[in-house]
């Protein structure tokens, strides 16, 4: 079992991120938090949960009460030829408090929409359920299902870009060990997309595929993928289908210190046809680790774009740096073609065995990847200097700084806020 408390104190100069402040914000936080968590030879069980006891001053009003509960289970149970694993999220919160570049890292994925303003607030449900047989059988399946879920109320500012969405899925494959070296796979998936938006968005995508992964020797390894997409759009515009052919070629060479590979991706969405090139090298360096691809991709109507996705890591004794960018094309909600850009920087600095001092920085742009388009581009930064310093062994404390800014086209006019900062935390783990 584990319990933590953390009490923060924040000032904003311009909390709301407007192009004009309304005055200084006062916000006192404690959060909440606990987790318990079981792990024997053959299953793992782990829940977690938290809240907000929150109190906060803003130049016009007041926020009170207990704010963005959190609840997160995971479940695995497996043996030697088998695997079954559940999972499943809940949120709700405000979103004038939420970081979007810490929501994109706990859920390890892009989502533009952090980047617009509109206040409101925002709940989330998650769940998939996925089960895996003959792992090292001859012949394997596998099949999961999942459910995701995001609805917005009390939008400050009306946004089209910020509606409710649900999509249930459900993704099976089958797999069959040829030989040492060869594993063919069948992949069928289906995909139930539904929007809230202006049109009533009710879309279906079917996604059928066969695939091989070939050791051409000891360090070759080829792995290819073709199959074909269909898909079907039903909303007040009318009915549409587009389908194609989806394919994936992937070349890897492994290294003394690591791998190089170079790949190929086409896929098949509600545009048409999106192609992608990539070129990487993962490369083991003594005090670090260096990931890196580079390419372009093209778009269903043709423009290309560049695509990346670097992350490094060193460390020394007494110091860290990390950094990672992530940029690639994909397809809003709104089915426009937006260009996603993240770019983390973090390096931290022991002082001596009770305190250190941090520096971090994130910056996000979501833009248009087609010439014609009317997607708006977001820029949003963040900067944050903390030191932080062990009062016991039980309690940290942690001041700081942190510097916002964000640029939108669709807004008149930047936005920047400056705060302070004081955390006092605290956790402590127990067997019952």
């Amino acid at each position: 079992m584990d319990f933590g408390i953390n009490s923060k104190v924040t000032v904003d100069d311009n909390f709301e991120l407007q192009p004009n402040s309304g005055g200084t914000t006062t916000i006192f936080d404690n959060t909440l938090s606990f987790g318990l968590t079981s792990i024997t030879a053959s299953q793992e069980i782990r829940l977690t949960g938290a809240g907000v006891l929150r109190y906060a001053n803003i130049p016009g009003r007041t926020v009170s009460g207990f704010e963005d509960p959190r609840l997160q289970f995971n479940y695995k149970i497996e043996n030697s030829n088998s695997r079954l694993t559940a999972d499943a999220r809940y949120r709700r919160s405000d979103r004038e408090f939420l970081d979007p570049f810490q929501v994109e890292q706990e859920e390890q994925i892009l989502d533009g929409t952090g980047l617009f303003a509109g206040g409101g607030t925002v709940t989330t449900r998650n769940a998939a359920i996925s089960y895996e047989t003959g792992i090292n059988a001859p012949l394997g399946f596998r099949i999961t299902g999942s459910h995701a879920e995001k609805q917005y109320e009390d939008l400050s500012i009306l946004n089209s870009r910020l509606f409710d969405t649900e999509t249930n899925s459900i993704d099976a494959t089958v797999s069959a060990k040829l030989s040492p070296v060869t594993v063919m796979r069948f992949n069928a998936g289906l995909r139930r997309y539904r929007a809230d938006d202006s049109v009533q968005t009710d879309r279906e995508t079917t996604d059928y595929s066969i695939g091989i992964t070939q050791d051409i020797n000891q360090v070759w390894i080829l792995g290819a993928q073709l199959g074909r997409t269909e898909v079907d759009t039903i909303d007040t515009v009318g009915t549409r289908q587009t389908s194609g052919t989806n394919s994936q070629l992937k070349l890897t060479r492994t290294l003394s210190n690591g791998s190089v590979f170079a790949s190929y991706d086409a896929t098949v969405n509600q545009n048409g046809t999106r192609k992608a090139l990539r070129f990487g090298r993962d490369l083991q360096l003594p005090r670090g680790n260096l990931s890196a691809s580079l390419g372009v991709t093209e778009t269903p109507s043709g423009n290309t774009g560049s695509n990346a996705a670097i992350t490094y890591s060193y460390a020394l004794a007494s110091s860290n740096l990390s950094l990672s960018l992530k940029r690639d094309v994909s397809t809003n909600n709104n089915s426009e073609e937006i260009i996603d850009t993240r770019v983390a920087v973090g390096y931290g600095y022991q002082i001596d065995a009770i305190s250190n001092l941090n520096f971090a920085m994130n910056y996000g742009r979501s833009e248009s990847a087609d010439d014609l388009s009317a997607v708006p581009t977001v820029d949003r930064t963040t900067l944050t200097a903390s030191y932080s310093r062990a009062l016991t062994q039980d309690w940290d404390l942690t001041g700081g700084v942190t510097l916002r800014r964000r640029s939108d086209t669709s807004a008149t006019g930047d936005a920047e806020s400056n705060s302070v900062f004081l955390t006092l935390d605290r956790t402590f783990s127990f067997r019952p």
